[in-house]
């Protein structure tokens, strides 16, 4: 039987026992309902993963020992920060979901011309705790120990003041990926727009900073559909798929 998987943010080492005493505790006992004495898989914040036992149950925390050191799967070989257009509810949720189980290193969110979410200075953190929970849970899930950090998000003029190596997504552009691939980058930036598209502004804030343009074949694809499509095509050109 495939065990539960779990991140935790613990310092300790094999044949030592850990408390869980929060939200993580209570989606173990609560939610999941995993009895004492079932065995589980737990990773932390310095890349360490063990298969463990639960050794105790009580109201506000779970005890588990750390019985035997797990190898991880390596981290993507790709260093790769995605630029993301901020987009609606949902929509947002699934390009961090589908960014972590595909090896994103970074999510920088940005606000551009014609996005349409602004986020306010009270939503603002409450956003960021529940988009870095979304990477959390798809690190669990997809086997990852490295979970992404999620950035506060900038202005896209922000965002272009540095000098950047990287992408855009635009439909006008005439460069394919393919083209792109033959620079084999290790460490760089993909830039998704919003809903609405770029306008000539953004165009040519990410042309000034250094990105390069390219389409994505002849459909267009909602915002939440580049991201997972992107990264996709790029470890099968010369990333973790090759």
């Amino acid at each position: 039987m495939r065990l539960h998987r779990f991140y935790y943010p613990f310092s300790a080492g094999f044949d030592e026992t850990i408390i869980i005493s929060d939200d993580k505790a209570h989606y173990i006992r609560n939610v999941l309902r995993i009895k004492c004495g079932r065995y589980v898989r737990l990773f932390n914040h310095q890349k360490q993963e063990y298969k463990a036992q639960i050794t105790a149950i009580n109201k506000k925390s779970v005890e588990i020992h750390l019985q035997e050191i797990i190898k991880p799967i390596s981290s993507s070989k790709l260093n790769i920060t995605l630029v993301q257009s901020l987009s609606k509810g949902e929509r947002m949720d699934y390009t961090v979901q589908k960014a972590t189980e595909l090896g994103i290193n970074t999510i920088q969110p940005i606000t551009s011309e014609y996005g349409e979410v602004k986020l306010k200075e009270k939503r603002l953190e409450k956003k960021l705790k529940h988009w870095q929970n979304i990477a959390i849970s798809a690190s669990e899930q997809s086997f990852r120990v490295d979970i992404p950090k999620i950035l506060a998000p900038i202005s896209i003029q922000e965002y272009a003041k540095s000098s950047r190596i990287g992408l855009f997504l635009e439909p006008n552009e005439k460069t394919t990926i393919q083209k792109i691939a033959q620079n084999q980058w290790q460490t760089f930036d993909i830039a998704i727009g919003p809903e609405g598209g770029w306008s000539k502004n953004d165009l040519k804030q990410l042309n000034t900073c250094g990105l390069h343009g390219i389409q994505f074949g002849p459909r267009i694809l909602r915002t939440e559909t580049m991201a997972p499509a992107i990264l996709a095509s790029i470890h099968s050109l010369w990333g973790d798929f090759v």
